[in-house]
């Protein structure tokens, strides 16, 4: 389905209907959501103040002159009603064909009409069945084994009774010598929490350095070493391109992660030809701000990202999310609201795919650069979540980094912790991977949480 060929939904012309009932109230605008049932018909709530809800024939066709659609399923809302997309064009969801759900009628005695503010809040609507594990250790653990011999020590040979191994090592040799060396399927010895050669083990699987076949990693400002017997099998993953449902690309980039909370550069008016400008929020998250020239919260105003513009796993090989970017060659009028499949070449997740939808500009950022928006991920130069969600700095991690380890994604405001999580389960902690990239056709997955789609 070509988006791009279809006349937004902001370019239809409004229905007028004259209200017919109800005197002594306005009737309400279309598309208002039932909110109470009485004697006299359905009333909503529009602009804090009761309406009435006209009443209709919800057989007829109502969104002339677009299609009515044949299903129910569900792309986009406005003030006529709810839209679907069928055979590539715009249709409205005709009501009769929905399964509704009966109002029950309260006690009048105890409601008041007048002056009664509804609140709605919006959840992320990620689609398909695909449920995302916790990563989970395979190492065989060795407990009972505390005085062990150091990494390329003789264990073993010339009569010499073996003798254990420090963890991520076993005893190999021949009759005659034997020393521990580094084996992918050791033993670790987690009672000390340290690796063969005197250093922490690492949480995650970025390697960094491959010393005479120990692996080495970089955490939290310091070396640590790699738990081989759990990263092997993840490190030298390999996918069937058949598990693919995005084209690897050709153009080689870089990526970084972040989560600083502000309003989104596309959501902006007039910074590319689109829709509407990436939706943006108020600071519970998930309420929209309709005046796009909105000051951003992280220079003290009200606009700020919406929690729902986060990363979400589609399958164990595919991810859904959004990114601030730099393309080489394009400006931010082509990048903004355009997505991208990128495959990651480099680290634990390499082979694994991500579609990106770019919502944001980084002036940081170099040539084919793609900063991912993963909650928790770190500030980077700009901090407007602890404003939005009145926390501390610290339960947001190091500003460069974000948090240290999955735990510390307990800390973070509950609509946005479960992404936090997918940094440490499907992305495996992954700490700037490589890729390869090129732009795809956006899926509604994405441009339903943003609104803007790129003309």
């Amino acid at each position: 389905m070509q988006i791009k060929s279809i006349l937004t939904i902001s370019s239809l012309v409004a229905l007028s209907k004259a209200c017919s009932f109800l005197p002594d109230y306005p009737c309400c605008s279309s598309g208002i959501e039932v909110a109470y049932v009485d004697d006299q018909g359905e009333w909503g709530v529009e602009n804090g103040e009761w309406c009435g809800i006209e009443p209709v024939n919800e057989t007829d066709c109502w969104s002339d002159p677009y299609p009515c659609c044949e299903g129910t399923t569900v792309e986009y809302v406005d003030d006529q009603g709810e839209w679907g997309v069928e055979n590539g064009e715009w249709c409205g969801i005709v009501k009769s064909k929905k399964t509704t759900t009966t109002v029950p009628k309260p006690n009048k005695t105890t409601t008041t009409k007048k002056n009664t503010q509804v609140t709605k809040t919006k959840d992320n609507n990620s689609g398909g069945s695909y449920t995302m594990t916790k990563f989970e250790p395979v190492c065989t653990v060795n407990t009972d084994k505390t005085n062990c011999v150091a990494a390329w020590k003789q264990c073993g040979g010339s009569g010499m009774e073996d003798k254990c191994c420090q963890a991520g090592t076993t005893c190999k040799g021949s009759a005659g010598y034997k020393q521990c060396e580094p084996d992918t399927e050791a033993e670790l010895k987690p009672a000390t929490g340290i690796g063969p050669h005197g250093q922490k083990w690492c949480e995650g699987c970025n390697v960094t350095e491959n010393q005479a076949g120990f692996l080495w990693g970089y955490e939290n400002g310091h070396a640590c070493e790699i738990k081989m017997c759990e990263c092997h099998d993840i490190l030298n993953k390999v996918y069937d391109p058949s598990e693919y449902k995005y084209p690897i690309g050709k153009k080689e980039g870089t990526t970084t992660r972040y989560w600083d909370c502000c309003k989104p550069s596309c959501s902006w008016p007039d910074k590319a030809p689109v829709s509407a400008p990436v939706r943006q929020c108020k600071a519970d998250g998930f309420t929209a701000l309709t005046n796009y020239n909105a000051k951003s919260g992280c220079e003290g105003g009200e606009s700020y990202m919406c929690s729902d513009q986060r990363p979400w796993a589609v399958s164990e090989v595919l991810s859904y999310g959004y990114a601030a970017a730099s393309i080489k060659g394009l400006t931010e009028k082509e990048w903004c609201c355009r997505c991208y499949a990128l495959t990651f070449t480099s680290g634990p997740v390499k082979g694994k795919q991500m579609v990106v939808q770019v919502t944001n500009t980084g002036g940081d950022l170099g040539d084919n650069h793609f900063d991912i928006q993963i909650p928790g991920g770190g500030f980077g130069i700009f901090n407007g979540c602890s404003a939005q969600f009145n926390t501390p700095d610290e339960v947001w991690g190091t500003r460069y980094g974000g948090v240290a380890s999955r735990d510390d994604c307990e800390g973070l405001p509950e609509a946005i912790k479960e992404s936090c999580y997918w940094r440490f389960d499907w992305f495996l902690n992954a700490d700037n991977p490589t890729m390869v990239f090129d732009e795809v056709e956006c899926p509604v997955e994405l441009t339903r949480n943003t609104d803007c789609i790129h003309n």
